[in-house]
C-alpha cells in the first residue's frame, strides 16, 4: 500500500511557547483555609502538609506570591511541596489581603505575623527554622516583613524583585538575619524611557540598595565574598559577622522565578538555618571556586581563592582594554577579523601571581619567557603575534604589548590556548576558570567595585 499524501520534509525550525513549557510535578494534597486576621476580611491561604507529619515539629516554610497572583496559583509554579515530602516540612502561600498585591504596609505585616502564630498553633511547627521566600511585588513583602520581624525568622529569600528608595521609606532591618537575594541578570524593566542609554542601572542600584540595607546589621561590611559560578548561576556568599548573605544572579534570565529556586534556597541557605544557631555554622559549605579567577578593565588587583591580590606594583600595571586602530586596509569591509576587534590585556606578572609561574625578561624588558610549574615554557615579544611554545612556533590573535614599562599578554586567548582556561567576560570584567562559568552582568559589577576597576561608559542598546 502506498502512502496517499505527500511527504515533505521535516521542519528545521519549529515555533514553540517556552513560557508555557515550564510544569512543575503536579501538587496535590492542598488544603484552602479561611481566617479573619484583618478585620473585615475573610482572609484565604493554602497548606501544604506533608504525608510524613503526624505531629512531630518541623519547619516552615511562608511562601510569598507576587503581584496579580494568588497562593493557590503561585503554588502550582513552585517545587516547595515537593521539598516538603522530601525534607518533612509544612509550606503555607498566603493570598494578598488585597487583590493580586501586597502592599506592604503594616496591615499587610501584621497579617502575616498572625497568620504564622496561627500555623504555630494549628501544627506542631520548629519556632527555631521559620523560613519567608518571595518573588517581585511577594520579594518587597519578603522584604518589609523581614526587616521588621527579623526575630521570627530563620533566614529570608529575594527573588526578582528589589524594592526602590521610595518604597523603603527609610525603613532598616531591625536585626540581624541570613538572607539570600537572587537576580536576574536581564531584569531590567524598571523606569525605562526610549531616552534610557544604561538600561541596567536602575535596577542594578536597586539591587545594590537592597543589599547595602543589610550591611551593617548583617555584619558584612568590607567582607570579600567568597565566588561559586556554576554555569549560568553566580554566587557570592558574604560570610558576615552576624549573619551571612548571599548573592544568587542567574546569567540571560529576566524577571521571572527559576523554577529550581526552592531547591538553591533550601540546600545553600535554609536547611543549615536555625534561629539563635552560631553563624559560622550557616555558610560551612559554601566556600570559593579553587579555579576561578576574576580580572576587572583598570584594576591592578585580582580576584582569586577568595582573596584579593595585587598583580603589579607600578601605576600603569592595570588589566587594559586595548582597541584596534582603525587603519587603511586592502579589504575595506570591517569583518572582525583578529586585527580590528578589542583586547582585554593584562601585565605579565598576572602569571607569576595568580599561576605561580616564572618570569625572565631580557634587559630592555621587551622580551619575556614565562615558565609554568607542568614545565610548560612560552617565550613572548613585544609588538609580535608570535610565540614559542616549548620550542614550536605559535600564534596569538592580538600582540603582546609594551607600554610604560610593562609587558601586556592579550588574556583571553593566552589562557585558553596556554592553561586550556574557560572565558567569560561582562561589562569589562572576565571571569577565567577551569569549568563552565558564565558571568553574569551584576555579579561583574559587584566584583568590579571590589578590584577598583572601571567600566566603560555603557552605549545605547536597540529594544
Amino acid at each position: 500500500m502506498k502512502m496517499g499524501i505527500d511527504k515533505t520534509p521535516s521542519p528545521a525550525l519549529e515555533i514553540i511557547d517556552f513560557e508555557a513549557a515550564n510544569h512543575v510535578p503536579e501538587i496535590t494534597n492542598l488544603k484552602e483555609c479561611k481566617k479573619q486576621f484583618i478585620e473585615g476580611t475573610i482572609n484565604v491561604w493554602y497548606e501544604y502538609v506533608p504525608k510524613s507529619y503526624h505531629g512531630q515539629a518541623v519547619p516552615l516554610v511562608v511562601q510569598i506570591h507576587g503581584g496579580g497572583h494568588d497562593g493557590k496559583r503561585w503554588a502550582n509554579f513552585t517545587i516547595w511541596h515537593e521539598l516538603a515530602e522530601r525534607e518533612g516540612m509544612i509550606v503555607i502561600y498566603p493570598n494578598s489581603p488585597e487583590y493580586g498585591l501586597w502592599s506592604c504596609e503594616d496591615s499587610d505585616v501584621q497579617y502575616i505575623y498572625d497568620l504564622i502564630q496561627h500555623i504555630c498553633k494549628k501544627y506542631t511547627i520548629d519556632k527555631e527554622r521559620i523560613y519567608m521566600q518571595g518573588m517581585s511585588n511577594g520579594d518587597m513583602m519578603t522584604l518589609a516583613f523581614s526587616m521588621k520581624h527579623p526575630e521570627i525568622l530563620a533566614a529570608a529569600g529575594y527573588i526578582t524583585g528589589p524594592s526602590a528608595m521610595e518604597f523603603l521609606d527609610g525603613d532598616r532591618p531591625k536585626g540581624a538575619l541570613p538572607i539570600i537575594q537572587m537576580r536576574g541578570e536581564l531584569d531590567i524593566n524598571w523606569k525605562l524611557t526610549p531616552d534610557t542609554i544604561d538600561i541596567y542601572e536602575n535596577r542594578y542600584a536597586m539591587n545594590d540598595l537592597n543589599f547595602e540595607i543589610w550591611e551593617n546589621v548583617n555584619g558584612i561590611e568590607n567582607v570579600i565574598p567568597a565566588v561559586c559560578i556554576e554555569g549560568k548561576d553566580n554566587y557570592l556568599y558574604y560570610h558576615g559577622k552576624n549573619a551571612p548573605v548571599i548573592e544568587w544572579e542567574i546569567q540571560g534570565m529576566g524577571h521571572r522565578e527559576p523554577v529550581y529556586s526552592a531547591q538553591v534556597l533550601w540546600d545553600r541557605l535554609y536547611k543549615n538555618c536555625q534561629r539563635n544557631r552560631q553563624v559560622e555554622n550557616v555558610l560551612k559549605e559554601q566556600k570559593a571556586d579553587e579555579d576561578i579567577v576574576i580580572i576587572a578593565g583598570g584594576s591592578n588587583q585580582v580576584y582569586s581563592r577568595g582573596q584579593i591580590i595585587e598583580v603589579n606594583p607600578l601605576s600603569a600595571g592595570k588589566t587594559r582594554i586595548m582597541l584596534p586602530a582603525k587603519v587603511s586596509h586592502f579589504c575595506s569591509v570591517q569583518l572582525n577579523e583578529m586585527c580590528e576587534t578589542e583586547v582585554m590585556c593584562v601585565p605579565a606578572e598576572f602569571f607569576e601571581k595568580i599561576f605561580e609561574a616564572r618570569l625572565e625578561f631580557n634587559d630592555s624588558g621587551d622580551k619575556v619567557t614565562i615558565l609554568f610549574p607542568d614545565k610548560t615554557t612560552v617565550k613572548l615579544m613585544a609588538d609580535s603575534f608570535l610565540m614559542d611554545v616549548n620550542g614550536k612556533y605559535m600564534a596569538l590573535q592580538k600582540p603582546c604589548i609594551l607600554r610604560c614599562g610593562v609587558f601586556y599578554i592579550p588574556v583571553a586567548e593566552f589562557c585558553q590556548m596556554i592553561l586550556k582556561k574557560q572565558i567569560s567576560v561582562a561589562d569589562d570584567v572576565m571571569c577565567i576558570s577551569d569549568h563552565y562559568a558564565v558571568l553574569g552582568r551584576y555579579t561583574a559589577r559587584i566584583l568590579r567595585k571590589l578590584l577598583g576597576g572601571v567600566m566603560r561608559p555603557r552605549q545605547k542598546e536597540e529594544r
